[in-house]
């Protein structure tokens, strides 16, 4: 697939933070005038309470090249509607157990869905392509995919905390075909797939947002990615150049991928510092032939088209936007991603996590009932979450009694269809759909995992070919699965948990969790 920008709006009626939310449609008619400005074709997601309101349904009905859809966040008129008691404190309540889908049982959901889909074809005279949400379940995905043939969906970016919503491990860029089981993660059998694509939005910054928030896992995370009403992000003509050129720069295995667009409760004035500036810069790479600037739903139907599974991908960061010489490569398949990360002199494994179709989503058949929810993988280190108290956790590659450093550059390189190369000093690394390798021929050479102690750390019990683990997600039932080392192996050392290379120099991951 080439290069594809989607412009997604999606839009709100009500808004109970502000004391006259007419702003509200203001900021969408803004929005689609300069859309149509530049001639590009966008995605509307209505939510319910707009969709019902005559002025919103004639807005996205007069504007030009714009593709209506639903943003399923739930309001007091569509629970109502579906027959379903409103729990929340004003018309639309931000609180995740009445807003998202996953705070209401699977039959709530389906009814919820389907008092939705049928309002729409009131309205547009048939059921909506596409529709969003920051965060949703497998059990609504799939219906919407059965019931409806959606052929889109958009979700949050990866994110810990902000607003509630933490969404961990998952695909962190492009687009996926989810598990039947966990909507965050992209099946690995067909079987258990779901056949609608899931694109990420809000275009997060490679190198800087996963990090936002390091050594105090439980905090919030603040936010760097394209939403136009950020300075340090989105609203910076700096930061989207350097943005646009690293997501679009040839990189990418299969997709690169960005969502512009924001909103419209943050009213206009916040979104003009950036967005005009956005679709200038937009439309050069579209002249330029470098991009394509589609709807949701046809990138969606372009993407069911090239691929029966979720394909591996790439996103390589060849220069840190802050210019101190950092550079990071992602790799993700359907069975793993990891990230490799290179920092003043030394590269390390900063993120690595499994996916499993047996790996179960908290919500999967029951209601949240709590203030936060949360979607995740099975992870093996975790940069993030695994760091405190002065502990960067991560896999670092060791030597002799201590850390490995180098001076040399960290390259990395991404060979079609499916495999990904990074080399510094003495150290290489290699990535393909199902395992990764680091060799190494130095004398003493091993993978060290370092971690602070904290709860979220799951492992359980070293084998020379396995790392066994049980991780505990928002439910705190523990599920179990196992590393496996396909070359080398596995050993507890004073620095901790270790992996050495066999005879050959090579240590090779097998990136399918086991049982």
């Amino acid at each position: 697939m080439k290069n594809i920008a989607n412009i997604i709006h999606f839009a709100r009626s009500v808004e109970p933070r502000a004391e006259d939310d007419g702003f509200l449609f203001d900021t969408l008619r803004q929005e689609l005038a300069l859309g149509e400005k530049y001639g590009f074709p966008c995605t509307v997601l209505l939510q319910y309470d707009a969709l019902i309101r005559p002025d919103y349904q004639a807005l996205v009905k007069n504007a030009k090249g714009v593709e209506p859809g639903l943003w399923l966040e739930v309001v007091r008129p569509q629970a109502e509607d579906a027959g379903i008691p409103w729990r929340g404190r004003y018309t639309w309540d931000w609180d995740v157990r009445c807003t998202f889908l996953t705070g209401y049982t699977p039959e709530e959901r389906i009814r919820l869905i389907d008092t939705a889909f049928a309002r729409f074809k009131e309205i547009f005279g048939h059921y909506p392509a596409v529709a969003g949400c920051w965060t949703t379940d497998a059990v609504s995905l799939a219906y919407m995919k059965n019931a409806y043939g959606l052929a889109a969906f958009c979700s949050c970016k990866e994110q810990s905390g902000t607003d509630g919503i933490t969404l961990w491990g998952g695909i962190p860029f492009g687009a996926y075909f989810p598990s039947r089981r966990n909507a965050l993660l992209p099946a690995a059998e067909k079987e258990n797939q779901i056949d609608l694509p899931v694109f990420r939005m809000l275009g997060a910054d490679p190198m800087d947002q996963y990090d936002l928030g390091l050594g105090d896992p439980d905090a919030n995370q603040k936010v760097c990615s394209l939403e136009p009403v950020y300075s340090l992000g989105g609203g910076s003509p700096a930061w989207v150049d350097w943005f646009l050129k690293e997501n679009y720069g040839g990189s990418a295995l299969s997709l690169a991928y960005a969502q512009f667009g924001q909103e419209n409760s943050f009213g206009w004035e916040a979104i003009s510092r950036g967005l005009p500036m956005q679709f200038e810069k937009l439309k050069a790479l579209e002249a330029a032939g470098e991009i394509e600037v589609l709807t949701l739903g046809e990138s969606g139907r372009r993407y069911s088209e090239a691929y029966d599974s979720t394909p591996p991908n790439t996103c390589l960061v060849e220069n840190d936007y802050a210019l101190k010489g950092r550079r990071t490569l992602w790799y993700a398949s359907k069975h793993y991603r990891v990230n490799l990360y290179y920092e003043n002199g030394t590269a390390w494994i900063r993120d690595f996590q499994l996916y499993a179709d047996g790996y179960a989503e908290p919500y999967l058949s029951a209601k949240n009932e709590t203030p936060r929810c949360g979607h995740f993988a099975l992870p093996v280190t975790d940069g993030f979450r695994f760091s405190a108290g002065g502990v960067r956790a991560g896999i670092y590659p060791y030597i002799g009694s201590g850390q490995m450093k180098t001076d040399d550059a960290f390259n990395m390189r991404v060979q079609k269809p499916d495999k990904a190369f990074a080399d510094w000093g003495a150290v290489g690394f290699s990535a393909e759909e199902d395992r990764f390798t680091v060799r190494c021929d130095a004398p003493g050479f091993r993978l060290v995992f370092r971690h602070a102690d904290l709860p979220a750390v799951p492992y359980v019990r070293v084998a020379p070919q396995r790392l066994y683990c049980a991780f505990r997600d928002f439910t705190n039932a523990p599920f179990s699965y196992a590393v496996r080392l396909l070359q080398g192996s596995f050993a507890e050392t004073p620095q901790g948990i270790a992996a050495f290379p066999d005879e050959t120099g090579k240590i090779v991951f097998s990136c399918k969790a086991e049982a």
